[in-house]
């Protein structure tokens, strides 16, 4: 727990972040920008960009269906930045992002059979610290009508993006310094987000309980202690349903490189099936430290 106070504080400590009010030239721009990054050329564009709109609030906002995004996995996507001139004028990321998703639909993020399972909807705040060479996640969310909700933050060092020559020496240089995550289940739906989990259980709870128990043993030691361990097992004696909440802290004491992860998982896929696992993660959490604190909910009460 003395772990999860520490990295929380971290983001307490952060200044709070005001956003532009976004005119339409600032959304068509901002928008033009990144198709021509990820995917040049493209003749949709023009289309969709007639279906962009500012709203009263001053936001950008495309409505899932509007010409150009009828194929769209979302009812409403909204977004505002920080400086946005950055972007618009200078192509470098803006100091801030804070984006809305609406209407997701967990069968088609999971790529799986239709299911009862409500939509998710999905928020976030990003913003950058040049100053202390950061990119903090402030705030992640996915949460449901059913009462499942996963929220997340997180601090990335040695992250510069005032030119395309620094973004390009920070994609080697980056690190992850600290993140909290939250997840709390009601324990109605099974894979409640849609995430594409690749553990076939088809029901099996056991099945399931057994990866999950297999995956928690194989953390080294120095990465998690007793105390963790044996909140993170007791959650995984309520899969597939659990029904509380999920706190994990992670924090790294010099940087957890994300080309180190990269590689790291690479070359370590195959050893983490057998009986080698622990030597290669003792690897790749070197310096880690993993918190963690599980409540359940009395469902005898409800």
């Amino acid at each position: 727990m003395k772990n999860l106070i520490f990295v929380a504080t971290i983001f307490a400590a952060q200044p709070a972040l005001a956003f532009d009010r976004m005119l339409l030239n600032d959304c068509l721009t901002s928008f033009e920008n990144l198709a021509e990054l990820i995917d040049p050329g493209n003749t949709d564009t023009p289309r969709r960009l007639r279906s962009i709109r500012a709203t009263f609030e001053g936001w950008c906002e495309i409505k899932g269906d509007s010409p150009g995004f009828e194929d769209a996995t979302f009812d409403r996507l909204s977004w505002r930045t920080d400086d946005t001139a950055l972007w618009t004028q200078e192509g470098i990321p803006p100091m801030g992002l804070e984006l809305r998703i609406t209407g997701l639909d967990p069968d088609t993020m999971q790529n799986s059979a239709p299911s009862n399972r409500p939509p998710v909807s999905i928020e976030g705040t990003i913003r950058q610290d040049p100053a202390a060479g950061q990119l903090i996640v402030e705030h992640a969310s996915m949460e449901n009508d059913a009462g499942d909700s996963m929220t997340a933050s997180a601090v990335f060092e040695r992250v510069f993006l005032s030119s395309p020559s620094m973004m390009q020496v920070s994609a080697g240089s980056a690190a992850f310094k600290a993140g909290l995550v939250s997840m709390t289940l009601d324990g109605t739906y099974e894979n409640p987000f849609g995430f594409n989990v690749s553990v076939e259980v088809d029901g099996d709870e056991n099945v399931l309980q057994a990866e999950a128990f297999q995956g928690i043993s194989r953390l080294p030691t120095g990465v998690v202690n007793d105390a963790a361990r044996a909140e993170l097992m007791a959650f995984a004696g309520d899969l597939p349903g659990p029904v509380g909440t999920l706190e994990v802290g992670l924090a790294s004491e010099r940087g957890l490189g994300l080309m180190q992860v990269g590689m790291s998982m690479y070359n370590s896929f195959a050893s983490v099936l057998n009986d080698d696992a622990e030597v290669e993660l003792d690897v790749l959490f070197d310096g880690v430290t993993i918190s963690a604190d599980w409540s359940p909910r009395d469902t005898q009460a409800d």
